[in-house]
Order: C-alpha cells, then sequence, then structure tokens
C-alpha cells in the first residue's frame, strides 16, 4: 500500500477509535451477559470471508468483457479505473468517498478502493448479491487493508471500522437485533441467538443468501491481485455449458483460483412480480427471451449479460426501452429480480 492508503486506514482507525467508546462499552456487557468474550467473537467476525460481487460478463470501459480484463491484467480494478459499475458510478460517488474516506484520496486517483462486504453467513452466492451473479472470496490476510461500514456507504453510513476497531460495527448488529429482530437480512429473535449465529462456523456452505440490501461493508484499500489475494470464484450456474465457461476455466487455471459452481438462479417470465422493481422489468425480459432465450419463457444471470453486452455496444437498438442510463437501470433491476426470486 502506498501513501494514501495508509493515511486512508489511519484516518478511519482514529475517527472509530473517537466515537465508539459508548459502543465498545455496549458490546462488551452483551457479551458478558451471554459469557462470551468481546475480542474473540471479533476475531470469529473477521474471520469471515469477504466477498466481492461481480458480473464477468458486463463490458468495460476498454469494450472487452470483465472476464477478458480480469484474465490479461490479473488484477481487479475499481469503477474508476474500469469506468464500469453495478452501482453508482460518478454523480455524488466522489463526494461520498471523500467524506468515508476522509478526504484523504485525490480527486484524480483513481486507483481507489475496492467495494465487498463482509459473509457473515457464508452465502456461496456472496455478500451482497444485488452486484452480481458471481464472487470473488478474498484471502484472509486482506483484512488489515481493508475498512468496514456499517450499511451501504453511498447512504450516509456513520460507523466506519478497521479491523482493529470493529466493536462498533458489532454493536449496531446487536442494536438491528433489539430493535428490529434482524441482523443484516435474516430474522433474529434475541441477542443470544445472534451470537450463537455469529460464533457458527459451517464447515460447507451451501446457503444461497438473496442479500440485495444489508450487509458490512468492506473497502479493500490498494491493488487487488488475482493470484495473491484471491481464494475462490464462486460462478452462477448459467454460464456452464456456454462460450464463458472455458474463459472461468482459463481464470481460474492461470491465477490458481478455486472455481465453485453454484446453482443456477432462474425465473419464469410470468413469475416476475411487476411490483418489484417496476412495470417495465417484465417487459425488458419479454424482450431479452424473445432475443437470446429463444422463447423459453426462462430469465438468468447468462442471458442478462447477453442483453447487458448488446445494450453497450449497440445502443441504437435499445432506443424503445429507453437511453442508455435508462437501459443500465433497468437491466440491473432486472438482474436484481433474478437474484432475490430466482
Amino acid at each position: 500500500m502506498g501513501e494514501y492508503e495508509n493515511a486512508a486506514l489511519d484516518a478511519v482507525r482514529e475517527y472509530a477509535r473517537m466515537n465508539n467508546r459508548e459502543k465498545k462499552a455496549y458490546l462488551k456487557r452483551i457479551c458478558e451477559e451471554s459469557g462470551v468474550d468481546a475480542a474473540g467473537l471479533i476475531n470469529r467476525m473477521l474471520a469471515k470471508p469477504i466477498t466481492i460481487n461481480f458480473h464477468i460478463d458486463r463490458i468495460a470501459g476498454n469494450g472487452k468483457t470483465v472476464i477478458e480484463n480480469l484474465t490479461e491484467q490479473g488484477m481487479y480494478l475499481g469503477q474508476f479505473q474500469t469506468g464500469t459499475s453495478n452501482g453508482m458510478l460518478g454523480g455524488s460517488r466522489p463526494d461520498w468517498e471523500r467524506r468515508i474516506f476522509f478526504d484523504v484520496y485525490p480527486a484524480e486517483y483513481v486507483n481507489r478502493p475496492k467495494y465487498g462486504a463482509l459473509n457473515v453467513f457464508h452465502y456461496i452466492d456472496g455478500a451482497s448479491a444485488r452486484f452480481g451473479s458471481c464472487c470473488f472470496q478474498l484471502k484472509k490476510d486482506i483484512v488489515p487493508r481493508c475498512t468496514f461500514s456499517y450499511g451501504d456507504s453511498s447512504a450516509g453510513s456513520a460507523t466506519l471500522c478497521t479491523c482493529d476497531t470493529f466493536e462498533g460495527i458489532l454493536a449496531d448488529l446487536f442494536r438491528d437485533v433489539e430493535r428490529h429482530c434482524r441482523m443484516l437480512n435474516q430474522a433474529v429473535s434475541s441477542r443470544q441467538e445472534a451470537l450463537a449465529i455469529l460464533l457458527y462456523e459451517p464447515e460447507n456452505p451451501k446457503n444461497v443468501g438473496r442479500n440485495l440490501d444489508f450487509c458490512i461493508e468492506a473497502h479493500v484499500h490498494g491493488e487487488l491481485s488475482l493470484k495473491n489475494d484471491v481464494d475462490r470464484l464462486y460462478v452462477d450456474g448459467s454460464y456452464r455449458n456456454t462460450e464463458l465457461e472455458r474463459q472461468i476455466e482459463t481464470l481460474c487455471h492461470k491465477f490458481e483460483i478455486e472455481p465453485v459452481w453454484i446453482p443456477e438462479r432462474r425465473i419464469r417470465m410470468e413469475e416476475i412480480p411487476p411490483l418489484f422493481r417496476g412495470p417495465e422489468i417484465p417487459e425488458l425480459a419479454k424482450k431479452i427471451d424473445a432475443v437470446w432465450g429463444r422463447r423459453k419463457g426462462i430469465i438468468n444471470a447468462y442471458l442478462i449479460g447477453k442483453a447487458s453486452a448488446d445494450s453497450s455496444r449497440n445502443a441504437d437498438r435499445w432506443k424503445e426501452t429507453g437511453d442508455p442510463q435508462e437501459v443500465f437501470q433497468q437491466i440491473k433491476q432486472l438482474w436484481h429480480t433474478v437474484a432475490y426470486f430466482g
């Protein structure tokens, strides 16, 4: 890491230490009441994997697909480097990045943090499926150069920390359990139940989480090397027996990454709920099914990727759907629908 990365970590660490005193005492009390060592709980939390969800088939700013760039470059690059995003790019992003990293990174600096999430429940579709049908699981030694926020940092999250000032996020988790009977995207009835879940480590994770909105966000500062920093690649089953399967195998072999195929998420046309992301989403699905799905009435990640690539390369074909930004939003929202219901 360089000067800016270390400065960002130091700034977040100092902020957390100044704002965590009450939360630290609250967490200590909760743990003592249940006979749990707070430091041990924090260590168990930080041993959970960090995942980065992304779409392997989207078109980057250089006209190549994400997986082509990953294979050629051997690096996972941030949005400011690739010119592509599964969330928010430009607009207010520079403003809220200045806020959560305390104005450390210069405006012209493109090697910004890469965004992932702490996979608390070991979901095989990643901790934040909203951002992609596939995910990298990072190696454990990435944690010391991460900052964390409770919730989506773009929404104004005030709880920021580093791995050595993690008490605030755990305290917020338990407060949500007390107030809302919820821990991230799971219903939890009590603090004791929450502690049991957090301390549990499955040997063979197999649950699909469908988590779109609730996460402990992780910001990886510095470069992210596929060979040195990535442990596994979880891939949606819709890419099996397609032209992308060989590219996935090549990527994993080249950088010694373990490929893990997860069940295909798919949804039938008639099952797409117009209330979930709007009435235009079923219409978009019909178009995709007619052009790329052979009218089988099924939508999955692979078909959505075909549509996304075509909308990037042949924008004129999509004028009836909307301008490029509207098309981008609708395709993103169709993926949300498949990720949640598929």
